[in-house]
């Protein structure tokens, strides 16, 4: 039995104007409930709507840099905070299809691996769903899914916005304030940026131009952020920041050592072990203060910091 479809929107302009117009309203009341951003801006140009295939894959990337990216952390905080403030998500995964969308229009799916047969999967019952065929190829059939895909967004931004104004009249208004602002916070990479720059100035580090800092922040920024996100909503994220920065920087700019594990161990005596890293990292100290030291040299040097430390 064939699925007849209505005719869809012949509009999708209107439908986009809708979406980015909740997401401003939402940007509006962030700001006034946090007094700082809540996102950024998406730094892709909207779609051309000319061709709704080539619309189709735009929007879709668009709408997912706008979760994930721009705004993934309020959208993320916002979404955790539905149940208790009485909201249900219009589409119970919409953030995972639309994540799935993405991959399947951007990369190679090889069915071998389960996570791509799962994202085909799920793609292949979204589109048809929205256009009668797993292999949309006509242009009503991509309009079809283009006017779906704009759907389920525009539901979806109200369902943001719903929240947040939950978030302005709650009760409880000031502490989700606070814990929405330690959300950001926690995934403030340009803040992260920055306070490597500093942390190199004070570290006597200025050597390190731009691509080498942007390197070292690009390596780090996800297990920096995943570190904050267990700390509490009222830590001194500056300080926590600015601690894991000078970690880096000097994990990053020390010289490779010029004795081994194996080294140690037979120096000082020590089986496999937690002792060993200690020494190492004692040794690493020990090099950067002796640097003309020989590996014997370093090693006997280590040999007696050893024994005075753990005394």
């Amino acid at each position: 039995m064939t699925t007849t479809h209505p005719t869809p929107p012949v509009a999708p302009e209107a439908a986009w104007n809708r979406i980015t117009g909740v997401h401003r309203n939402l940007d509006r009341l962030a700001r006034h409930l946090l007094k700082r951003s809540a996102g950024t801006d998406v730094s892709l140009p909207p779609p051309d709507f000319t061709h709704p295939q080539t619309a189709f894959f735009f929007a879709t990337i668009w709408m997912r840099a706008w979760y994930s990216e721009a705004w993934a952390a309020s959208s993320r905080w916002l979404y955790e905070q539905a149940a208790a403030l009485g909201h249900t998500p219009p589409e119970k995964d919409f953030a995972d299809t639309m994540r799935r969308l993405r991959a399947f229009l951007v990369h190679h799916m090889d069915a071998s691996v389960s996570e791509s047969e799962e994202t085909e999967r799920v793609c292949n019952e979204w589109f048809e769903r929205a256009c009668g065929s797993v292999v949309p190829q006509s242009i009503v059939e991509w309009q079809h899914c283009l006017a779906r895909l704009l759907e389920q967004n525009e539901a979806y931004a109200h369902f943001m916005l719903a929240i947040a104004k939950s978030v302005e009249r709650s009760p409880e208004k000031s502490t989700l304030v606070l814990q929405w602002r330690a959300a950001l916070e926690r995934q403030d990479y340009p803040r992260y940026r920055k306070s490597l720059q500093e942390a190199a100035g004070d570290l006597g580090l200025q050597r390190l131009n731009d691509q080498k800092l942007n390197s070292i922040h690009a390596r780090y920024r996800v297990r920096w952020a995943r570190a904050l996100e267990k700390l509490a909503h009222d830590a001194d994220f500056e300080r926590e920041i600015r601690l894991r920065a000078e970690w880096a920087l000097l994990a990053d700019t020390s010289g490779a050592l010029i004795v081994s594990a194996s080294d140690v161990m037979e120096a000082l005596g020590l089986s496999p072990g937690p002792q060993v890293a200690r020494a190492l990292r004692l040794a690493q100290v020990l090099q950067e203060f002796h640097p003309d030291d020989s590996a014997e040299q370093l090693l006997q040097r280590l040999s007696v910091q050893w024994t005075a430390v753990r005394q």
